[in-house]
């Protein structure tokens, strides 16, 4: 019993028009797939901008205060005779620790000038949200006594949920500031 070769039996036309058919199906595809990559990718940058900020107080304390060299420490009596023991005298120190803190105050030096120029662009804005979007980024991430929404909600004179709405929007900014922007 002998095949029938059925798409050989199918015009030049109708070839053009199935390869058309399906080279569009591919690159609506590929469209698709690439969008929801660069949302993906947006989603995490966003996550990872709002992260840092949470965490920034945090860096500012282990970058500024981490102890990693023995000749850091001035009160305590015992440690002389434990640096002995180990080896080191005052010259001892912990590298890992050295790194972190290191990798910890380039990061946090990084925030600061990302923040220090969206503090100026939002001064420089005539829009007044803003000079407000900044006032809460700040007052949520940045001051040294943290802010509730509500409490800027009260000090802004404006509804809570424009205090979420100016802080999304603030961390979008940022993101792309942070991380580089890219869509």
């Amino acid at each position: 019993m002998k095949k029938s070769n059925d798409i050989s039996k199918l015009t030049a036309e109708q070839r053009r028009e199935i390869i058309g058919l399906a080279s569009h199906i591919a690159i609506e595809q590929y469209r698709k797939e690439a969008d929801k990559k660069r949302k993906e990718l947006r989603d995490k940058r966003l996550h990872n901008t709002k992260l840092l900020l949470e965490k920034y107080r945090g860096f500012v304390i282990h970058s500024e205060s981490a102890v990693y060299d023995a000749s850091h420490i001035d009160d305590d009596y015992d440690l002389e005779s434990l640096l002995d023991l180990m080896g080191g005298g005052r010259d001892f120190q912990v590298a890992s620790v050295q790194e972190s803190a290191a990798r910890t105050r380039i990061l946090v030096h990084h925030i600061d000038r990302m923040l220090d120029y969206f503090k100026y662009r939002c001064e420089q804005s005539p829009k007044p949200e803003d000079a407000r979007r900044y006032r809460v980024i700040k007052g949520l991430y940045i001051d040294d006594e943290e802010k509730t929404p509500q409490q800027l909600s009260d000090i802004e004179a404006v509804d809570i949920s424009t205090i979420y709405k100016d802080s999304r929007t603030a961390l979008r900014q940022l993101s792309a500031l942070l991380f580089g922007y890219f869509e």
